[in-house]
């Protein structure tokens, strides 16, 4: 089936990008290197935040995922608050709950066990034994408090096997995606095949596989590769840019943030709703939107599918 053949029921969409919405909406947002980012949102405007998840509710999200991807030890400790961790989640969690009741829809809310550190840099990534004491920490505070944890952003398979194993724990449903590097088909920051770093990690069976982050072409060539790997949940959430590949890159790209930035081309909202159209027909049943996307890159993927 494509998705000209009516209503797909079994495609559900999340929400679009957090950080870079606020920061649309002429909001403070600092960088993600070097300051709490996203998270001073919540510290300084969360009505700001409330009105993106239901500005996405209403655009036709069926999940809204938490903004707490900054809220980790290692990115609070940044502005030395970090013991303001549990605070501010539960925040989040809040924040997100209002505006479920405000939109009277009944979405289902995802929280974040993002990467610890800046995102992306797999030489930044923690020593595992501390990452697991994070996610631990991060994972109890989520517990029956959102109905789905997402393992996002992930960049190497220490990291997404340590992420998995926490969220797990919890009991609570959990979903994995990984994200890819900069410019390079099917492979993660830390250089591992997508394939690869799906093999590594299957027998823990999160319920969803999913890839983010990444040019909207990468991410169309991800689900492909997913589509062959599990009949399971399969789904996507992109950039709105594509990006000029360099297949014949095979070093390590220890930034490759600043790859696709260099390599990457801006497309329209319609543009990206035509590519999440593939990933459809590829059997992705989970789609919607990472930096750089808005309600109405949303509402026009809601409108593909009817």
């Amino acid at each position: 089936m494509t998705v000209t053949d009516g209503y797909m029921e079994n495609v559900k969409i999340l929400d679009g990008g957090t950080g870079t919405e606020i920061k649309r909406r002429g909001y403070n947002v600092p960088s993600h290197i070097e300051s709490i980012w996203s998270a001073q949102a919540l510290i300084d405007n969360p009505d700001i935040v409330e009105d993106i998840h239901y500005d996405y509710i209403c655009a036709g999200a069926d999940y809204i995922i938490i903004n707490n991807y900054a809220l980790t030890q290692p990115i609070l400790s940044r502005a030395n608050i970090e013991k303001k961790l549990e605070e501010l989640t539960l925040l989040a969690i809040d924040v997100a709950q209002k505006a479920k009741k405000r939109s009277g829809k009944n979405v289902k809310i995802i929280g974040s066990l993002p990467p610890l550190e800046t995102s992306y840099r797999v030489d930044l990534i923690l020593e595992e034994e501390l990452m697991a004491k994070y996610y631990q920490e991060i994972s109890s505070i989520l517990r029956n408090k959102v109905d789905i944890i997402i393992c996002e952003t992930m960049a190497s398979t220490v990291e997404a096997k340590t992420a998995l194993h926490a969220a797990l724990n919890t009991g609570t449903e959990t979903w994995i995606s990984w994200t890819l590097q900069g410019t390079r088909y099917n492979t993660l920051p830390s250089g591992e095949s997508l394939e690869d770093a799906f093999n590594a990690i299957s027998s823990l069976q999160p319920e969803a596989y999913l890839v983010n982050c990444g040019g909207a072409n990468l991410i169309t060539e991800a689900i492909s590769t997913l589509s062959n790997l599990t009949n399971k949940t399969i789904g996507g959430y992109a950039n709105s840019v594509f990006v000029n590949t360099n297949s014949n890159k095979t070093d390590l790209d220890l930034d490759p943030e600043r790859s696709q930035k260099k390599s990457h081309e801006i497309i329209d909202e319609e543009t990206y709703a035509l590519e999440v159209s593939k990933w459809i027909s590829n059997g992705a049943s989970i789609v919607g939107g990472c930096c750089s996307t808005t309600p109405q890159h949303i509402k026009l993927i809601k409108k593909l599918l009817k």
